[in-house]
């Protein structure tokens, strides 16, 4: 049978999605390889092990922190407290004097 020029010939739904398969894969392969976003993945990775070694150093200092608070709240807190701002403040009571030797 000869060939019949003019009409179309008709799409197969096979081939139809295994087409646009092909072009899904492409268009995300492209997308993920392209520097842009690469570069971004990258940088989005460095910015969370950033991110990560400093939310670790702030949960030590709460937990420091928390510690100082209970102590300063607990049974001997005005020694505590004391203690704070003889240290801190270089708080002296009436009857004391400060010697500070350098």
């Amino acid at each position: 049978m000869a060939p019949v020029y003019g009409r179309a010939m008709p799409l197969r739904p096979g081939r139809l999605l295994l087409g646009a398969a092909i072009l899904a894969i492409v268009i995300a392969a492209a997308a993920f390889w392209d520097a842009k976003g690469m570069r971004l993945l990258r940088k989005l990775g460095a910015d969370a092990a950033r991110q990560e070694t400093a939310n670790a150093a702030l949960r030590e200092e709460n937990a420091r922190l928390s510690r100082r608070v209970k102590h300063m709240s607990g049974p001997g807190e005005t020694q505590a407290l004391e203690k704070a701002a003889r240290e801190r403040l270089g708080y002296v009571k009436d009857d004391e004097v400060l010697f500070k030797f350098e």
